[in-house]
């Protein structure tokens, strides 16, 4: 019995250990770089590659190659992964709306627009928000549309209950932006789970979630 518990508590140790070490920026400080500047951008765009080697390197080595959600034959996204990631940006870009919809009507404040401040739209900006963007659509779709479900899967929960315990951990991670934004952003994980799991692969998941903060990046500076 002890081993038994000892086995399905060994994956969530593993996911919170690889998650600080992935974010661990988070609990440091933070360098003097402007909000949502040219070298914000850039700054973001390494630390999410970064990200993105240490996670495919733990979801390989833990959980196999076929659990990343792409292959050596399939590196680089294919015309039916960019069509999906459009397909995706725009569910997430209609629910983001219906929560500033919410927002509006109840009086909160909307978390996709309250912690932005100043930025700019130079061209090079621009360019940097892109890559930044797609920094992060790869590197959180990665470790929490694969590696974390996978995890949540090997400690015993089924594929529904690792999805949402997945999705939780999502939401919270997003706790600077409020309560009202960790809700959203748990359900905008959901979201990108329901195309996981209709068989949408990484690249189309990693396309929308990029091209959804790119549109609210360049909506809110």
């Amino acid at each position: 019995m002890e081993n038994r518990r000892t086995d399905r508590l060994k994956p969530i140790l593993l996911l919170l250990a690889a998650y600080g070490l992935a974010w661990i920026d988070l609990f440091l400080p933070q360098p003097p770089i402007a909000l949502f500047s040219a070298s914000w951008y850039a700054f973001s765009a390494a630390k999410s590659l970064l990200r993105f080697v240490f996670i495919a390197f733990l979801t390989k080595a833990w959980f196999g190659s076929g659990a990343s959600g792409f292959s050596l034959s399939s590196l680089l996204p294919q015309a039916k992964d960019m069509a999906n990631g459009i397909l995706i940006a725009a569910a997430a870009i209609a629910v983001a709306l219906l929560f500033a919809l919410l927002a509006l009507f109840s009086g909160a404040r909307n978390p996709l627009l309250y912690p932005f401040g100043g930025g700019s739209r130079q061209p090079l900006s621009i360019f940097l928000m892109m890559f930044s963007s797609l920094g992060i659509g790869y590197s959180e779709e990665l470790f929490f549309r694969f590696f974390a479900v996978k995890a949540f899967e090997k400690s015993g929960f089924s594929i529904s209950g690792a999805v949402l315990a997945s999705a939780l951990l999502f939401g919270a991670s997003h706790g600077s932006q409020g309560v009202f934004g960790m809700i959203s952003a748990a359900i905008l994980a959901l979201l990108f789970s329901f195309f996981m799991m209709r068989g949408k692969s990484l690249h189309a998941l990693a396309l929308g979630h990029a091209l959804y903060d790119f549109a609210i990046l360049l909506a809110v500076t």
